[in-house]
């Protein structure tokens, strides 16, 4: 029996909140941190709260990222432009206006909520991106997987919307927990189901949904000063799309564009177990992000690359000038590493970049908004092969090889 090949489309990208001016969440961070240590420690002097701040805000200044590597970022669980006054460096904040909003007792506080209150907030931000996702779509899915390693809830998000919408026949199936990679487990999973559906193992599949919810700003926490934490703190962003796995001849029929599906391959490094960790807490989830995950990466890309590539009958070499690149950007400077190791032009990057720029970091959702503009650009013609690469705790490395139609 012919397989028709499968193709990724219809990405529908969802804005919860107007994003934030990264120079503006860096202040208030470092604001926050200081009333906190402040708080920790007994200090009620307002000159020696001032020199405390001034001290976490020159830290912020060496580990934060900056605004010119991330302009703006979407940050639910973060004061709203309107509620944030600057005055001559006195920062005050208003309180959120809904309950589900808040992640301390109150700004003045800043008592952290437990991790069962945080996910219930982080459900309700769910159901709002889902109800976007799914306003204009009145053709349930056949299958339905939900992406996310930010908020875990039995039943999930997705599956009240289903049940609440009467698809009964829509299967739902939670892809959790693998960070920034995450994109790339479930689409392969969606390959599959449709695959599965032409062998005669379930009734035929047309269409199998993809929906990312990640609510990293539901996991701030404003007490441990550490490097890696203000890293984390003001790299990570908030991120939701849905977009679909169907297959060519689905897409043809309906005028769509996408990204057809050439190749798979997956590998957990050697010896990186503990340079990207995320293990629940008290009150939020932990991240380890170490200093030698671009190094480790720089060093395993090329020939995981080419292999990826031989799968899908392609020699690196001579291709290597004609494919785009589709690099989830961990941080600054992954895409950068990557770029080197396999002597790529800026412009076969320059969309990886890009979305980085204008979101931060939105772990598993961020790639997904990499293949909506590169489907998107004009720049990059029909025919183009595209690899897609993915990273996460393990240490992981994944990609895709994939051809825009």
């Amino acid at each position: 029996m012919s397989i028709c090949p499968a193709v990724v489309t219809d990405f529908v990208p969802v804005q919860l909140v107007k994003p934030v001016p990264q120079a503006i969440s860096l202040e208030v961070s470092a604001f926050g941190f200081a009333r906190a240590y402040c708080r920790n420690h007994g200090i009620t002097d307002k000159e020696e709260f001032n020199k405390i701040h001034s001290e976490i805000r020159e830290k912020f200044g060496n580990y934060g990222l900056s605004p010119s590597v991330i302009k703006r970022r979407q940050l639910v669980f973060f004061p709203r432009l309107q509620d944030i006054q600057l005055d001559g460096g006195e920062i005050k904040l208003a309180e959120p206006e809904h309950e589900h909003l808040k992640l301390f007792d109150s700004y003045d506080s800043l008592n952290p909520k437990d991790i069962k209150a945080r996910h219930a907030s982080y459900a309700k931000v769910a159901d709002d991106s889902l109800a976007e996702m799914y306003s204009d779509i009145p053709e349930p899915p056949d299958d339905l997987i939900h992406v996310t390693c930010s908020g875990y809830l039995a039943p999930s998000p997705v599956e009240r919307m289903v049940a609440s919408k009467n698809w009964f026949n829509t299967t739902v199936t939670h892809s959790y927990h693998m960070g920034c990679y995450g994109a790339f487990p479930a689409i392969k999973m969606a390959h599959g189901f449709l695959a599965s559906s032409r062998f005669g193992v379930t009734l035929p599949k047309e269409r199998v949904d993809i929906v990312h919810t990640e609510v990293l700003s539901a996991h701030v926490d404003v007490e441990v000063l550490k490097a890696e934490n203000i890293i984390t703190m003001t790299l990570f962003s908030d991120g939701f799309i849905k977009y679909s796995v169907v297959s060519e001849d689905y897409l043809r029929e309906r005028g769509l564009r996408g990204l057809k599906i050439l190749a798979f391959n997956e590998h957990v490094l050697p010896d990186s177990a503990n340079d990207m960790t995320w293990v629940p807490g008290s009150t939020r989830f932990h991240m380890t992000l170490s200093a030698m995950v671009p190094v480790i990466i720089k060093q395993s890309v090329r020939p995981f690359v080419e292999s990826l590539l031989r799968q899908a009958g392609i020699d690196f070499e001579q291709e290597r000038r004609r494919l785009a690149y589709a690099i989830h950007p961990g941080g600054p400077k992954i895409v950068d590493h990557i770029q080197e190791a396999l002597g790529l032009e800026e412009e076969q990057v320059s969309i990886s970049k890009l979305v980085f720029a204008e979101n931060g970091n939105m772990s598993s959702a961020t790639v997904p908004h990499i293949f909506k503009e590169i489907v998107q650009e004009p720049g990059i013609p029909t025919g183009t092969r595209i690899v897609s690469l993915g990273f996460g705790p393990g240490l992981t490395v994944t990609g895709l090889v994939l051809e825009k139609i």
